[in-house]
Protein backbone atom coordinates (compact mmCIF):
# COMPACT_ATOMS: atom_id res chain seq x y z
CA UNK A 1 0.00 0.00 0.00
CA UNK A 2 1.42 3.36 -1.02
CA UNK A 3 1.61 6.43 1.20
CA UNK A 4 -1.04 8.18 -0.88
CA UNK A 5 -3.44 5.26 -0.43
CA UNK A 6 -2.77 5.22 3.31
CA UNK A 7 -3.47 8.95 3.57
CA UNK A 8 -6.62 8.52 1.46
CA UNK A 9 -7.91 5.73 3.69
CA UNK A 10 -7.20 7.66 6.89
CA UNK A 11 -8.94 10.77 5.50
CA UNK A 12 -11.87 8.65 4.36
CA UNK A 13 -12.21 7.05 7.81
CA UNK A 14 -12.12 10.44 9.55
CA UNK A 15 -14.67 11.85 7.08
CA UNK A 16 -17.02 8.89 7.48
CA UNK A 17 -16.70 8.92 11.27
CA UNK A 18 -17.45 12.64 11.45
CA UNK A 19 -20.42 12.20 9.09
CA UNK A 20 -21.80 9.52 11.40
CA UNK A 21 -21.32 11.89 14.33
CA UNK A 22 -23.28 14.59 12.46
CA UNK A 23 -26.38 12.43 12.29
CA UNK A 24 -26.04 10.66 15.63
CA UNK A 25 -25.45 13.46 18.14
CA UNK A 26 -28.34 15.00 20.02
CA UNK A 27 -26.84 18.46 20.36
CA UNK A 28 -27.41 20.40 17.13
CA UNK A 29 -24.45 22.71 17.64
CA UNK A 30 -22.10 19.75 18.09
CA UNK A 31 -23.57 18.17 14.96
CA UNK A 32 -22.87 21.36 13.02
CA UNK A 33 -19.26 21.38 14.24
CA UNK A 34 -18.84 17.74 13.18
CA UNK A 35 -20.26 18.80 9.81
CA UNK A 36 -17.39 21.28 9.48
CA UNK A 37 -14.92 18.41 10.05
CA UNK A 38 -16.77 16.28 7.50
CA UNK A 39 -16.57 19.02 4.89
CA UNK A 40 -12.90 19.57 5.70
CA UNK A 41 -12.30 15.85 5.16
CA UNK A 42 -13.97 16.06 1.75
CA UNK A 43 -11.83 19.08 0.88
CA UNK A 44 -8.73 17.12 1.90
CA UNK A 45 -9.78 14.24 -0.34
CA UNK A 46 -10.20 16.68 -3.22
CA UNK A 47 -6.72 18.06 -2.55
CA UNK A 48 -5.29 14.54 -2.41
CA UNK A 49 -6.87 13.77 -5.78
CA UNK A 50 -5.22 16.92 -7.19
CA UNK A 51 -8.52 18.71 -7.68
CA UNK A 52 -7.30 21.92 -6.10
CA UNK A 53 -10.15 24.06 -7.39
CA UNK A 54 -12.74 21.74 -5.85
CA UNK A 55 -10.78 21.72 -2.59
CA UNK A 56 -10.69 25.52 -2.51
CA UNK A 57 -14.40 25.76 -3.31
CA UNK A 58 -15.17 23.17 -0.62
CA UNK A 59 -13.27 25.18 1.98
CA UNK A 60 -14.46 28.63 0.95
CA UNK A 61 -18.08 27.92 0.09
CA UNK A 62 -19.11 24.94 2.17
CA UNK A 63 -16.98 25.38 5.29
CA UNK A 64 -16.57 29.12 5.17
CA UNK A 65 -20.13 30.03 4.27
CA UNK A 66 -22.70 27.28 4.49
CA UNK A 67 -21.45 25.53 7.62
CA UNK A 68 -21.12 28.83 9.46
CA UNK A 69 -24.61 29.76 8.26
CA UNK A 70 -25.92 26.48 9.66
CA UNK A 71 -24.18 27.14 12.96
CA UNK A 72 -25.83 30.56 13.15
CA UNK A 73 -29.21 29.00 12.33
CA UNK A 74 -28.71 26.46 15.10
CA UNK A 75 -27.74 29.21 17.51
CA UNK A 76 -30.88 31.17 16.55
CA UNK A 77 -33.10 28.17 17.22
CA UNK A 78 -31.29 26.70 20.22
CA UNK A 79 -34.37 26.70 22.46
CA UNK A 80 -36.54 24.62 20.13
CA UNK A 81 -35.44 21.23 21.41
CA UNK A 82 -33.67 20.31 24.58
CA UNK A 83 -31.04 17.60 24.70
CA UNK A 84 -33.32 15.46 26.85
CA UNK A 85 -36.02 15.26 24.16
CA UNK A 86 -36.16 12.06 22.18
CA UNK A 87 -34.81 12.64 18.70
CA UNK A 88 -35.03 9.11 17.37
CA UNK A 89 -37.65 7.74 15.06
CA UNK A 90 -39.47 4.59 16.13
CA UNK A 91 -39.05 3.13 12.65
CA UNK A 92 -35.24 3.36 12.60
CA UNK A 93 -34.87 -0.42 12.16
CA UNK A 94 -37.02 -0.43 9.04
CA UNK A 95 -35.08 2.57 7.71
CA UNK A 96 -31.75 0.76 8.17
CA UNK A 97 -33.06 -2.31 6.33
CA UNK A 98 -34.42 -0.20 3.46
CA UNK A 99 -31.22 1.86 3.18
CA UNK A 100 -29.16 -1.34 3.15
CA UNK A 101 -31.28 -2.84 0.38
CA UNK A 102 -31.05 0.36 -1.69
CA UNK A 103 -27.28 0.55 -1.12
CA UNK A 104 -26.78 -3.05 -2.25
CA UNK A 105 -28.96 -2.48 -5.32
CA UNK A 106 -27.09 0.73 -6.17
CA UNK A 107 -23.67 -0.89 -5.83
CA UNK A 108 -24.72 -3.91 -7.88
CA UNK A 109 -26.05 -1.67 -10.64
CA UNK A 110 -22.99 0.57 -10.62
CA UNK A 111 -20.64 -2.41 -10.74
CA UNK A 112 -22.08 -3.42 -14.12
CA UNK A 113 -21.13 -0.02 -15.60
CA UNK A 114 -17.92 -0.11 -17.61
CA UNK A 115 -16.66 3.14 -16.10
CA UNK A 116 -17.00 1.90 -12.50
CA UNK A 117 -13.42 0.65 -12.19
CA UNK A 118 -11.83 3.32 -14.38
CA UNK A 119 -9.08 5.30 -12.70
CA UNK A 120 -9.48 9.06 -12.60
CA UNK A 121 -7.21 11.06 -14.85
CA UNK A 122 -6.32 14.65 -14.09
CA UNK A 123 -7.10 17.57 -16.32
CA UNK A 124 -3.81 18.28 -18.05
CA UNK A 125 -4.81 21.74 -19.21
CA UNK A 126 -2.44 24.38 -17.88
CA UNK A 127 -3.69 27.47 -16.07
CA UNK A 128 -6.99 29.04 -17.02
CA UNK A 129 -8.12 26.26 -19.34
CA UNK A 130 -8.68 23.95 -16.37
CA UNK A 131 -10.94 26.47 -14.67
CA UNK A 132 -12.76 27.16 -17.95
CA UNK A 133 -13.39 23.45 -18.47
CA UNK A 134 -14.62 23.15 -14.90
CA UNK A 135 -16.86 26.19 -15.27
CA UNK A 136 -18.38 24.78 -18.44
CA UNK A 137 -19.00 21.49 -16.64
CA UNK A 138 -20.71 23.23 -13.73
CA UNK A 139 -23.11 25.32 -15.83
CA UNK A 140 -23.82 22.69 -18.45
CA UNK A 141 -27.37 21.32 -17.99
CA UNK A 142 -25.96 17.86 -18.67
CA UNK A 143 -23.26 18.46 -16.04
CA UNK A 144 -23.50 19.58 -12.44
CA UNK A 145 -25.77 22.64 -12.65
CA UNK A 146 -28.88 20.92 -11.32
CA UNK A 147 -27.28 19.33 -8.21
CA UNK A 148 -25.63 22.64 -7.21
CA UNK A 149 -28.84 24.62 -7.68
CA UNK A 150 -30.87 22.01 -5.81
CA UNK A 151 -28.46 22.09 -2.88
CA UNK A 152 -28.54 25.88 -2.74
CA UNK A 153 -32.35 25.99 -2.73
CA UNK A 154 -32.47 23.31 -0.04
CA UNK A 155 -30.01 25.17 2.18
CA UNK A 156 -31.84 28.44 1.68
CA UNK A 157 -35.14 26.78 2.63
CA UNK A 158 -33.55 25.30 5.77
CA UNK A 159 -32.17 28.69 6.80
CA UNK A 160 -35.48 30.45 6.20
CA UNK A 161 -37.28 27.75 8.16
CA UNK A 162 -34.86 28.13 11.08
CA UNK A 163 -35.27 31.90 11.12
CA UNK A 164 -39.06 31.57 10.91
CA UNK A 165 -39.18 29.14 13.82
CA UNK A 166 -36.87 31.35 15.90
CA UNK A 167 -38.99 34.41 15.08
CA UNK A 168 -42.19 32.65 16.20
CA UNK A 169 -40.57 31.69 19.52
CA UNK A 170 -39.60 35.30 20.20
CA UNK A 171 -43.16 36.47 19.60
CA UNK A 172 -44.52 33.81 21.98
CA UNK A 173 -42.10 34.86 24.73
CA UNK A 174 -43.12 38.54 24.50
CA UNK A 175 -46.84 37.86 25.02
Amino acid sequence: MSVQQLIFLSLAIVTIFSAIMVVSLRNLLHSALWLVLTLLGVASLFALLEASFFAAVQILVYIGAIAILLIFAVMLTHNIMSVSDSQTNRGWGIAIVLVSIILIALISQLSTWEGFNTALIGLNSPGQETVLLLGKGLVDPQGYALPFETASVLLLAALLGGVYIAFDKRIDKKT
